[in-house]
């Protein structure tokens, strides 16, 4: 079923970053323009150059999805821009993480990660007390 979601998923990312990247952005609305001033006759390129800001979103957007798909299946790790640009804090990244994991693979991992560091706590802490009984004696 995850299989199922996440190829019936990436069209629809694709989509979105092409919309995104063609209205959202200047280099969209300028291959937009040159597209209409062609397609009204002002100017008299070839129709591959007056839309090759709109070929490029495609090219990109393209590799934004399969770059951000790989990401989702493991396959990749962040970029230097993505991390760069991605979480402001470590609280956002682990809320992230949950979202992705589950609640019971969130909490094993994390029991699994902490229990070391707090069994050597503990052991200093009980050996710091073994010391300061000693010393009152």
């Amino acid at each position: 079923m995850k299989l199922l979601m996440f190829i019936i998923d990436l069209p629809i990312r694709f989509i979105f970053a092409l919309v995104g990247f063609t209205l959202g952005g200047w280099i969209g609305w300028l291959g937009i323009i040159l597209v209409l001033l062609r397609f009204l006759g002002v100017i008299h390129w070839p129709w591959w150059l007056a839309a090759l800001p709109l070929e490029y979103g495609v090219i990109y957007s393209l590799y934004m999805t399969i770059d951000g798909a790989l990401y989702r299946a493991g396959l990749k790790k962040v970029g230097g821009y993505a991390r760069f640009t991605s979480f402001e804090s470590r609280e956002a990244e682990e809320a992230f993480k949950l979202s992705q994991m589950g609640r019971d693979a969130y909490i094993a991992e994390k029991e699994a990660e902490l229990a070391p560091k707090i069994d050597a706590i503990v052991a200093e802490a009980r050996a710091r007390q073994k010391g300061k009984e000693k010393q009152n004696e």
